[in-house]
């Protein structure tokens, strides 16, 4: 959900971010000229618009009609949130609201409803539940096995005895993958299973999972060229089965958001490259002409551009320059296709920063692979790019504990404790990684509150105090640039709210407050409790526990207090234990 917000307070703004940081909201504000109604209200169009009840000298009728001009060029309504000043819910307050189906008064206590409201009329149906893997084999004791190791990482097995059998059952549901041992009853065997599974799903990528007790080379080629996505022998331990099975499913989830568009006056070659990349399970836009497909590119920002160079209206070359011209757009991968082969046009496209030339004609099955290839390579790159980021997060939040001797080591106590109690309470594999992102980063908001009142020695004042607080909105703030680290905001934005509600910086309660940062509070304040602060000694680990225990049910949750409780009292900490972690002995 996308609300473009209309404010001039600097209070109302932080107020705002607290809101839509915690219901996943993406926001801007705007700020017009004085007396101008230029909004951004397009590419996208917004979701929903929220206006202050005064802005400057704006003139609000105008705003509101320029909304609505908006919503009609867009082709569906777009809400106006009126946002009234925060103690004007009366009936003086409410006479200044403009009139309209489409306005809709807000305040603190109602905004967080209907941002909800709004979202839930704008969603499409549930789609089927997912993580759906159809496991084919005569046998019980190998399905079992297979159960026993992918029902522990989160999916869902459902078998299938032959593959007349896993036939029909595709035919009926959809399976994110299926698992096929090579020999099974019947006519069919299970490269036969995938061969038939391949031609009867060509709109979608259904990745196939071959078993086998053999380590031939001349079967593992065999079964590839049957159309099998993997090999995997059945001396596999449940790690390595449930870690490719993760592999490829990340894989269809990154090709069902790949998006590729094809650029070409010639039907037929638009049609057979779009056949073969939708077969493979890419998103595939295709587009006549140069300036229709530059069009298509602002509109869904593809990830590889594949045109020809002689196209009407706007060649492929002048297609390339105007990609690169656009921010956005100037990194994506282009793929040229061309009848000329003449060495000049090949450096001219080596300029332009096109990643592969093709001379036509060329193998279809060829560009496929390539195009793959700069796919694969591209995320290798985004995904070493976002380990080095939260590298140099983690870097800095050393170097902020650094300048104070009682903080030092803090954020990685909290974040090997978190982990434990995560593991504790059973969560999955992607849970634990976004627990330990959230603690890595938990506290990297303070590098936005001064030295005098993070670094002080002495008992804080009500003014300081509601400073420091401000850390946990900074926090999500300067990370919410960062697309991949979206899951892990709401963690570090409310890993100091209260299970009663009294906590900050929005005082939800209860199962509202995301399990991560349930478990992250707890850890935070074990390590408070139990290490120097300038102004206290570190507590014992018996009244930690104690205090922990009591607090179950107000401040922390008390599924996760107990499970802590539980960790700590089956550990029986040594000397050796305390002296690690720093805790009093």
């Amino acid at each position: 959900m996308y609300v473009v917000n209309v404010i001039d307070i600097v209070f109302y703004r932080a107020f705002l971010s607290k809101i839509y940081l915690t219901a996943g909201v993406d926001y801007v504000f705007a700020f017009p000229e004085e007396g101008a109604v230029d909004l951004p209200l397009t590419d996208p169009a917004p979701d929903a618009v929220l206006l202050q009840d005064s802005y400057m000298s704006l003139d609000s009728a105008q705003c509101i009609e320029r909304i609505r001009a908006a919503a009609r060029t867009a082709g569906r309504g777009i809400p106006i949130l009126y946002l009234l000043p925060f103690d004007a819910g009366d009936a003086a307050g409410m006479a200044a609201v403009p009139e309209g189906r489409d306005i809709h008064p807000v305040n603190r206590h109602n905004l967080a409803r209907v941002l909800d409201d709004i979202h839930r009329r704008g969603q499409t149906p549930p789609q089927t539940a997912r993580r759906r893997i159809l496991f084919v084999d005569a046998g019980r004791t190998l399905l079992h096995v297979v159960r026993a190791a992918l029902s522990e990482a989160g999916f869902q097995v459902v078998a299938a005895h032959d593959a007349g059998q896993a036939l029909s059952l595709c035919r009926k549901h959809p399976y994110e993958l299926v698992l096929t041992s090579v020999l099974l009853p019947g006519g069919l065997s299970g490269l036969d299973l995938c061969r038939r599974l391949k031609e009867e799903n060509p709109g979608r990528y259904l990745p196939v999972v071959i078993l086998s007790s053999s380590d031939d080379p001349l079967d593992m080629e065999t079964a590839f060229g049957c159309g099998a996505d993997d090999y995997l022998l059945k001396s596999f331990t449940p790690e390595m089965l449930a870690a490719k099975v993760s592999e490829h499913l990340d894989l269809v989830e990154r090709k069902r958001h790949n998006k590729i568009l094809i650029a070409d006056d010639t039907k037929l070659i638009r049609e057979m490259l779009r056949h073969s990349f939708i077969k493979s399970g890419h998103c595939v836009l295709t587009a006549a002409d140069g300036r229709e497909a530059y069009e298509l590119a602002l509109a869904h920002r593809p990830d590889v551009v594949v045109t020809d160079i002689e196209m009407p209206v706007m060649d492929g070359y002048a297609l390339c320059e105007k990609l690169r011209d656009e921010p956005e757009l100037r990194h994506t991968l282009v793929v040229i296709m061309s009848a000329r082969g003449r060495q000049s046009d090949i450096l001219r496209g080596e300029r332009l920063g096109v990643s592969r030339y093709f001379v036509k004609p060329f193998d279809v099955e060829k560009m496929q692979l390539v195009v793959e290839q700069l796919l694969a390579e591209s995320y290798r790159h985004a995904k070493k790019e976002h380990e080095h980021v939260l590298a140099s997060m983690s870097a800095l939040i050393t170097a902020l504990e650094a300048r104070d001797e009682y903080t030092k080591g803090h954020t990685a106590r909290v974040s090997r404790m978190a982990m434990r109690l995560g593991r504790a309470l059973e969560l999955d594999d992607r849970a634990l990684r976004e627990l330990e992102i959230a603690a890595n980063l938990h506290d990297i908001g303070k590098i936005g509150v001064r030295d005098a009142v993070l670094l002080k020695p002495g008992k804080l004042t009500p003014e300081e105090y509601a400073k420091i607080q401000e850390h946990a909105v900074i926090g999500a703030e300067i990370l919410r640039p960062i697309i991949s680290l979206a899951h892990v905001l709401p963690l570090i934005l409310l890993h100091h709210e209260r299970w009663d509600g009294r906590g900050y910086p929005t005082a939800i309660m209860g199962e509202d407050i995301p399990l991560g940062a349930r478990v992250i509070a707890i850890a935070d304040a074990f390590d408070a409790m139990t290490t120097d602060r300038p102004y206290r000694r570190g507590m014992p680990l018996a009244e930690a526990l104690r205090i922990i225990e009591e607090e179950a049910g107000r401040q922390f949750c008390p599924v996760c207090a107990q499970a802590f409780l539980d960790m700590m009292h089956d550990d029986e900490p040594t000397g050796e234990f305390l002296e690690e972690t720093g805790l009093p002995q």
